[in-house]
């Protein structure tokens, strides 16, 4: 990007920040952060747009959002209607997907490129609305001069991200006018909007899942307002943003929190409404629909979780009949050391390992990352072309880590290269038979998402053919064992540093929501720290980790089963609540009460 006007927006800040070096003045703190991160964005050619077909698969792709979104663009171009402005909808890159604006507005709109098939991402055009909201996953408004690009300066936006239920970006909704006639309360609008947005995607109907909507006053169950929640089982699976904000959770929370955890008492039918205590306190007011009908969750049995050294056993009878092997945990839980471990156990060990991270590559970037390119195919590429990670693997073992973040346009390019086992690279060319196994990663619960039309259903049933979960660290048997390995690993002993048993008691209690990683990092830096020879205490438990520690739960870790039963009685047997008091999973419970 490169900026055509000399002419300051705020203060003079234009010409300092671009002219000067300077850093920006006079902007606000979320602008003058988006100028800096569009600076750092290398310049990017004139784009056309795409073109009918193009655009047309676009809003294929995203056909559930344009569906759930088009009665916000009809109630928000009635409230603009009458004034110079335009209302958009763009997908989780900035491309806008529909327009709807009055006549007044829509050549100044063309002029701009405000229109369908455009890239508004701040790699395309700087800091805008829709970019920046996208950048930052919140609200945000860019009036006049704020925008990056002084050829946008005639406009004013405002724009909010959009959600899908497990914490994907789905889009952006915004609203654009002349700057002269500056709408106020635009804002409000597409946040409003783009939360009603977010309600109607969790109101289509489950047969699988249980439905929860809770607010503090029960006069607004059922508006945009109300918290929702969806569990498989008892397990948190999605959500709304009112939802997360209630109970003080992120996206991250999804897949490793139980019912139990956020509200007090068991998730159960209800006739009417039911009084709660959330995990703040608070009281609210909850309607909880139960699944039309109850399915058992794809998991091993429990032991097979605790016990990775049998499953990668059977994984690797699997991975060798050439059957994909899709690896499900939280981050953190050691997904891609699991699948090195297959990997190398395999027939095909001694052949290449290429792994792909899903959701660390940009979108724009994926499609030539996976299948290569031939020499000329777009402005920047290598000289004699790239051959593809699904080239790289032939005779290997291709590992798709955060399969679920893989754009749905990819999902369907590869569907037909795992169907036609070849590979078309872009530019065309000719297509090359590529042999390798596969292994796929994800944390997101890829079912849901094909009920939400997230991930494709054909895709998701020729990757699940033979599922392998994770446990996670809190529920491992195994932890004392891990534990020892790691603290051995990075050379404790050598030292002759030690952990001290009130340590290792605390160790074994904290909750590890980082899983596998977290311990690590936990135990490399309390190693770092300690002097030769010493033994550490829980004094020296990092800050992060003491706050995913209760001391309940560290007595019961030294081994307190007498606590276990005093818990439960004065609970009257409920074990979610018990579990909650002491700060540890039900199925610690569980478990440390079969073992006596």
């Amino acid at each position: 990007m490169t900026e055509h006007s000399t002419r300051p927006p705020v203060d003079g800040a234009r010409r300092r920040f671009f002219h000067e070096g300077l850093e920006p003045v006079g902007l606000r703190d979320e602008i003058a952060q988006s100028w800096r991160r569009c600076r750092q964005l290398p310049p990017q050619p004139a784009e056309d747009g795409l073109d009918g077909a193009a655009l047309g698969a676009l809003r294929e792709a995203n056909g559930l959002l344009l569906r759930l979104a088009q009665p916000e663009l009809d109630g928000l171009y009635e409230q603009i209607s009458d004034r110079r402005g335009i209302v958009l909808l763009s997908d989780a890159a900035g491309v806008i997907l529909n327009a709807a604006g009055s006549s007044g507005f829509l050549r100044k709109a063309e002029q701009v490129a405000l229109l369908p098939g455009m890239a508004w991402g701040e790699r395309d055009k700087g800091t805008n609305a829709i970019g920046t909201a996208l950048a930052l996953g919140a609200a945000v408004q860019v009036n006049g001069g704020e925008h990056y690009l002084a050829s946008n300066g005639g406009i004013s936006c405002s724009a909010a991200p959009i959600f899908t239920p497990n914490g994907r970006l789905a889009g952006a909704l915004n609203i654009s006018s002349d700057a002269r006639c500056h709408e106020a309360h635009a804002l409000g609008l597409v946040r409003l909007a783009a939360r009603q947005i977010e309600h109607r995607w969790l109101e289509r109907p489950s047969a699988e899942h249980w439905l929860v909507r809770f607010h503090l006053n029960h006069a607004l169950l059922g508006s945009a307002r109300e918290g929702v929640l969806v569990f498989a089982d008892d397990v948190l699976v999605e959500a709304n943003s009112c939802a997360l904000a209630w109970l003080g959770l992120a996206w991250a929370d999804l897949g490793r929190l139980r019912f139990g955890q956020l509200f007090d008492g068991e998730l159960q039918p209800a006739d009417g409404l039911r009084t709660r205590l959330g995990r703040r306190g608070q009281h609210f007011h909850l309607q909880i629909t139960p699944p039309t009908r109850r399915v058992v969750a794809q998991r091993p049995p429990p032991k097979a979780e605790a016990r990775p050294s049998l499953a990668l056993q059977r994984a690797v009878k699997v991975l060798n009949a050439d059957i994909p092997v899709l690896l499900q945990g939280e981050t953190g839980v050691g997904k891609e050391v699991f699948a090195r471990a297959l990997h190398a156990a395999s027939r095909r060990g001694r052949a290449p390992f290429v792994a792909v991270n899903c959701a660390a590559i940009p979108e724009a970037l994926i499609e030539s990352e996976l299948f290569g390119y031939e020499e000329g195919a777009f402005t920047g590429a290598r000289r004699k072309g790239m051959a593809g990670k699904l080239r790289e693997a032939d005779g290997g073992v291709l590992f798709l880590d955060e399969v679920g973040d893989m754009p749905a346009a990819m999902q369907a390019r590869l569907l037909r290269a795992l169907q036609q086992r070849e590979v078309t690279p872009l530019g065309g060319g000719q297509a090359h038979a590529v042999d390798f196994a596969l292994i796929c990663a994800t944390h997101r619960d890829l079912a849901a998402m094909v009920a939400a039309g997230e991930f494709r259903a054909d895709l998701f049933y020729r990757l699940q053919d033979y599922p392998v979960w994770l446990s996670p660290l809190r529920e491992r048997d195994d932890l004392p064992r891990l534990m020892d390995e790691m603290w051995r690993e990075l050379g404790a002993a050598q030292r002759g540093v030690r952990l001290g048993a009130p340590l290792r008691a605390a160790l074994l209690a904290c909750s590890w929501p980082g899983n596998a990683r977290q311990l690590h990092s936990a135990l490399r830096t309390m190693l770092a720290l300690a002097d030769d020879g010493a033994e550490l205490g829980v004094e020296d438990l990092p800050a992060g980790c003491r706050a995913e520690t209760s001391p309940a739960a560290v007595t019961l870790a030294a081994g307190g089963d007498d606590l276990i039963e005093q818990t439960l009685a004065r609970c009257r047997g409920n074990v979610s609540r018990a579990a909650a008091e002491l700060g540890v999973a039900r199925s610690t419970l569980y478990r440390r009460r079969a073992r006596r």
